[in-house]
């Protein structure tokens, strides 16, 4: 057994050692400054969107549309499965729900075509919107390609004269549609950056930002070096909101606001009461955490989508009838007056209460000093099962799984990427599980039921993201994984 600890430990410190990284600075290429703030175009100033002289709080509303031909010139058109009207019906429905900004998803553009004719139909649909009272962040199809590059170019340019284009999202969720398999920090931050200068260069008055996923997004799209004018993120499961929402709200390093949120319901298995109380309680929770934005996935159902949660997250059913959570001024009367300081949730080290093992550590930098809000993922062997957790005030982690973690990644905002694999790690059993057959460990966040952990207010289950802690601190096994170093990056401007 002594043999065998000395082993783990000289793992330990060639694992450490090994994080030193060749590479500690991150090239910043273009000029980060803000744009200047002009009347009646949404501007940046002390960490929140200004309109003439007063803060914006964008209240946003995803929707989705697609290039038509219609007669003689082409159209902006609602997606196919939105029933019930044209873009400009819908946009004053959306306005009189009490949203006062679209997030327009203009990213399915799949070929090339009249550029010129594409320019012309998007500047009537964003002349549409604000003649409905709602300003418009403009999702793009991601310029990697040279004739989406020039495509964009020209978009920036013909819509820069459009106060109600109050943004530019380049890409959604890069994590999951980034082309690249595997992209470093600088290679992010060199894209974006070029992205950026376009911007400045041809749309001077208006802002620029990604749409980021769940934290692990940190590995390569970091939010604390992207130079992005704000972080616009996305979250889902009622199990992880919170503590992702936590996560962006201490670590993002800028201004962020939630671009995506949402529950599905059918009013069948999950009553349309339950999609306005989640609603309702984000809503709150982005406001009490500091966020300068908030955005509902999408407008109606999809009675076509891939899964449940494609289906179901629309405040219109698909017949075209608006859902109970449609009603935002009721949302925004039922959260007015409330004021309290946001808590760290109690799921936050083990977002979906896994209770086969928990692996500990500790996560330093290049001076010894602990990193705070590091984020740790691992994975099973066959890399079918992930999971994530953070570091807390000393840099110390517990991550929790229903199987054994073989690979790991692990960054931290503003610093370096490890990847590894740890085999062989000397696991306690407190006696309660046979180490050789572990229940649920395929157990998923996609597969996993919230409901069970809903809190019940008057007898009835609530979605309020208010959960019991003794559920998310469980385990069976345990192992220590030592200490992890990571470095920071210097950042240089040129």
């Amino acid at each position: 057994m002594r043999i065998r600890q000395i082993i783990i430990g000289l793992s330990a410190l060639c694992l450490l050692v090994s994080c030193r990284h060749k590479v500690e600075e991150i090239i910043m290429p273009y000029n980060d400054t803000l744009p200047p703030v002009v009347e009646d175009y949404v501007g940046l100033q002390d960490g929140h969107f200004v309109l003439n002289g007063k803060e914006w709080f964008p209240i946003m509303l995803n929707y989705k549309v697609e290039m038509q031909r219609v007669g003689d010139s082409l159209e902006v058109v609602p997606v196919s499965y939105y029933n019930g009207g044209s873009v400009r019906e819908h946009f004053d429905t959306i306005a009189s729900w009490g949203f006062n900004a679209v997030r327009v998803c203009l990213d399915v553009l799949s070929s090339e075509g009249d550029s010129a004719s594409m320019f012309r139909a998007t500047r009537r649909m964003v002349q549409t919107a604000d003649s409905a009272g709602l300003r418009v962040m403009l999702l793009i199809k991601p310029p990697f390609e040279p004739y989406w590059q020039s495509y964009t170019k020209g978009l920036l340019r013909h819509l820069s004269d459009l106060p109600a284009l109050w943004a530019y999202d380049f890409m959604n969720e890069p994590l999951y549609f980034d082309p690249e398999e595997r992209r470093d920090k600088q290679s992010a931050v060199s894209l974006v950056a070029e992205w950026r200068h376009w911007v400045r260069t041809l749309a001077p008055r208006q802002l620029f930002t990604v749409a980021l996923a769940e934290p692990i997004e940190v590995f390569e799209w970091d939010p604390a070096l992207l130079p992005v004018d704000f972080i616009e993120m996305h979250t889902y499961h009622p199990l992880r909101v919170a503590s992702e929402m936590w996560w962006y709200s201490h670590y993002a390093g800028k201004p962020w606001m939630i671009g995506e949120t949402g529950l599905p319901a059918d009013n069948d298995s999950v009553p349309y009461q339950w999609q306005c109380q989640f609603l309702t309680s984000t809503f709150y929770l982005a406001e009490m955490l500091g966020a300068i934005g908030y955005g509902w996935w999408e407008f109606q159902d999809s009675p076509a989508g891939v899964n449940f949660e494609a289906q179901y997250t629309g405040l219109r059913d698909s017949t075209g009838k608006a859902k109970l959570a449609a009603d935002m001024k009721l949302v925004l009367n039922t959260c007015r007056g409330i004021d309290y300081e946001a808590e760290r949730p109690v799921n936050y080290f083990n977002m979906l209460a896994y209770t086969n093992i928990c692996l500990t550590g500790r996560v330093v930098d290049e001076d010894g000093n602990p990193i705070e809000g590091a984020v740790l993922r691992g994975w099973n062997e066959d890399w079918s099962v992930g999971m994530n957790t953070f570091t807390d005030e000393e840099g110390r982690f517990t991550l929790y799984s229903n199987d054994y973690c073989v690979h790991f990644e692990l960054s931290a905002a503003g610093m370096t990427h490890l990847k590894f694999d740890r085999r062989n790690l000397h696991y306690i059993n407190s006696g309660r599980l046979d180490p050789n057959a572990l229940p649920n460990r395929d157990r998923e966040y996609q597969q996993i039921d919230y409901r069970q952990y809903l809190n019940i207010v008057d007898g009835k289950r609530s979605v309020d993201l208010v959960y019991t802690s003794s559920d998310f601190n469980n385990y069976g096994l345990k192992a220590d994984m030592g200490t992890l170093k990571l470095v920071h990056y210097k950042i240089v401007k040129k």
